[in-house]
């Protein structure tokens, strides 16, 4: 691992653990135990650390969202993805906790953060329509935007609600809690058959609890 590649990791280990807005770029010097002017060598700065974390983000994010489209048309499917996705998002958990602040204070940021949205949003929506066209859901024209809302709210939110309550969860308990809040959005639309995964999906859950 080079020196750059050690800042990154031993700074989002630092932020995920203990936020990103009370760090300094003397403080995570000193975490990783080398000379402020070492640091300021490779990244002027914490905002350029920042940066180059998001970049890294954004680029398995949006591998994640591209490899989706077309691939995933049952609910044992989407619950593997959400997972994954939702893991992913774990990993950089530092960002969507205080999301409204540090968009606040890096612009740039931001401005990528609502295209990333968007990309979410038109896979949500396409993944959705995957589960229409193999008869999996129903959905009346009218309701699709608004599922494709609450479920893009769920994924951007989930971990501000998780920091807002201080639950603390463990990572794969946090995770499975939330894909399950998801599925539960996505099981009314089913028609006949949303009682049986509703009890499918239920013991399931209660399953990878249980571990």
């Amino acid at each position: 691992m080079n020196t750059k590649e050690r800042i990154l990791k031993g700074s989002l280990a630092l932020f995920n653990e203990e936020g990103e807005a009370r760090q300094t770029a003397v403080d995570i010097a000193n975490v990783l135990e080398m000379s402020p002017g070492n640091l300021y060598y490779h990244f002027k700065g914490k905002g350029a650390i920042i940066a180059a974390l998001y970049d890294e983000f954004e680029a398995g994010m949006r591998a994640l969202l591209r490899g989706a489209r077309g691939r995933i048309t049952s609910i044992e499917d989407n619950w593997l993805y959400l997972y994954v996705l939702l893991e992913d998002i774990h990993g950089f958990r530092f960002f969507y906790r205080n999301l409204g602040e540090i968009l606040a204070r890096y612009p740039a940021l931001a401005v990528r953060f609502r295209a990333l949205l968007a990309e979410q949003r038109q896979t949500i929506s396409a993944l959705l329509g995957d589960l229409e066209k193999a008869g999996v859901l129903h959905l009346m024209p009218r309701m699709k935007p608004v599922l494709v809302q609450q479920i893009l709210m769920m994924l951007t939110f989930w971990l501000s609600m998780d920091a807002v309550t201080g639950a603390g969860e463990e990572e794969a308990s946090l995770i499975h809690k939330t894909v399950f809040s998801i599925m539960t959005l996505v099981i009314p639309h089913m028609g006949g058959a949303g009682l049986e995964a509703m009890q499918a999906i239920s013991a399931y859950y209660d399953t990878v609890m249980e571990k």
